[in-house]
């Protein structure tokens, strides 16, 4: 029989903790991980305080990932010197790209393991308890790895993420992806729509968010394509909504969009990078279309989904920019009119092609300054879209309590826009009984980032 004390210790290197940063597909890979450890009979904890094993899966697309990662690191010092038998893990595209130079880095970490190595993960904690002091790096790349079997229901209220692709083919000269998550390779059709019928019968989820480098490119040699997965869902699942991200401009198909037109259930609302407005640029990312192309295709969006949102990713200061570069991107945002754009600056990532053949030529100072002017001017963008929307009635999805009060509700409209409005005191409903329902609300008032309504009635 084990004593209070070393009940207490099972207990605790039993307890898992998992921090996640970057995107949704790392929210997700972070489901993976937990199912894995539930299977292994582990605990999952909110507290670092609490943990045996730390796991920390990270991001390696932009520097401020990579700063927060190793400030946070640094801040978890103390609980290892407390407790020799705490495990700290790096997961993710930074363990992968960097690898082995991380034990260097005099940081707390006794385990790296990219994104394709997570099977592995329990029994590598269960071997470095009877091995004190040892410590392992798995940053193998699979071609064959989809975790398709596994369902983490990665879920907030009544949303929920379901990765459908791992990898990326594109090679992106700014991008580490296809070095940290290897090529494309798509789960089989079935066991998504498996996943998604579970989501709605055992976590009342009623909308979906496709994740995947590039949806678009999705296929199976079951048979089918992404357009062909998505009709999937809509015939084979009660769900209310579909969502998906992201997707590339070179090889968006018509059909997709066709099937948008079609049906309020696959929302018209479309995530697509531009990244620059200047066709040299482009090409020096290897982006595999042309500014012009790219206006092409979002008439062509516009033409078939006249009410689609279309939002996007712009970087600044990409290796050989000019201001006349510039110029051409900002006269490209204000010609497509985006609802929201995530605008980041250019800054070098080890192991990809702009870092080994381009020099990182734009000063600083210039890179910030572009980045300013173009916030700005998106900022106005957004805030004369959402000014258009005062009087109109929309549709929305209640997902929960606004952040600021629980006395708003806060959903989204089909097309994607946040919608804030007060709950109806008429009504008082607890928000567990409103929560996942469609809302008719009619436009009141708005800020560049949010819509405010006002109720008019449940649609169903």
């Amino acid at each position: 029989m084990l004593s209070d004390e070393s009940e207490k210790r099972h207990q605790l290197d039993r307890n898992i903790f998992v921090e996640t940063y970057g995107c949704q597909m790392n929210e997700y890979d972070s489901g993976i991980v937990r199912s894995l450890f539930k299977d292994r009979g582990y605990s999952a904890v909110r507290s670092e305080e609490e943990a045996g094993v730390i796991l920390l899966n990270t991001c390696a697309v932009r520097e401020k990932a990579h700063e927060r990662v190793y400030g946070r690191l640094q801040s978890l010092s103390y609980l290892k010197k407390r407790n020799p038998r705490l495990v700290i893990g790096i997961l993710g595209c930074m363990a992968q790209n960097l690898g082995e130079d991380l034990f260097a880095m005099g940081l707390p970490v006794d385990l790296i393991l990219g994104p394709d190595n997570y099977r592995n993960l329990p029994e590598l904690i269960d071997r470095m308890r009877d091995e004190p002091g040892r410590s392992y790096q798995l940053t193998r790349i699979s071609s064959t790895e989809t975790y398709e079997e596994l369902e983490p229901e990665v879920v907030s209220g009544p949303l929920a993420f379901v990765t459908i692709m791992r990898g990326c083919n594109n090679f992106c000269t700014f991008c580490v992806v296809p070095y940290t998550r290897g090529r494309e390779r798509s789960r089989e059709p079935g066991s998504i729509v498996r996943e998604v019928q579970n989501l709605i019968d055992r976590r009342g989820v009623r909308e979906i968010t496709l994740l995947g480098q590039n949806v678009n490119s999705y296929r199976h040699e079951s048979g089918g394509d992404f357009t062909d997965l998505v009709k999937r869902l809509l015939d084979e699942t009660s769900i209310r909504r579909i969502r998906f991200t992201s997707p590339h401009p070179h090889d968006f198909p018509e059909r997709l969009l066709r099937l948008m037109a079609e049906t309020d259930r696959f929302c018209s609302s479309i995530h697509m990078p531009v990244q620059s407005g200047s066709t040299e640029v482009l090409r020096r990312m290897r982006r595999d279309y042309t500014a012009e192309e790219y206006m092409d295709l979002v008439s062509l969006i516009r033409d078939i989904v006249p009410d689609v949102e279309l939002t996007t990713d712009v970087i600044v200061g990409f290796p050989g920019e000019t201001e006349e570069d510039f110029q051409k991107t900002l006269d490209l945002v204000e010609k497509v009119g985006y609802e929201k754009a995530y605008m980041f600056h250019y800054s070098e990532r080890e192991h990809t092609a702009a870092k080994k053949q381009y020099a990182d030529d734009v000063p600083e100072e210039v890179k910030l300054e572009r980045l300013t002017r173009l916030i700005a001017l998106q900022t106005r963008i957004s805030g004369e879209r959402n000014r258009a929307d005062h009087g109109r009635e929309y549709d929305i999805l209640l997902e929960g309590p606004s952040r600021r009060s629980d006395k708003e509700w806060m959903g989204r409209t089909e097309s994607g826009k946040v919608v804030v409005m007060p709950v109806p005191a008429e009504l008082q409903l607890d928000f567990l009984q409103a929560q996942g329902r469609l809302a008719r609300i009619v436009v009141e008032s708005s800020s560049q980032a949010t819509l405010r309504g006002r109720f008019v009635s449940f649609v169903q």
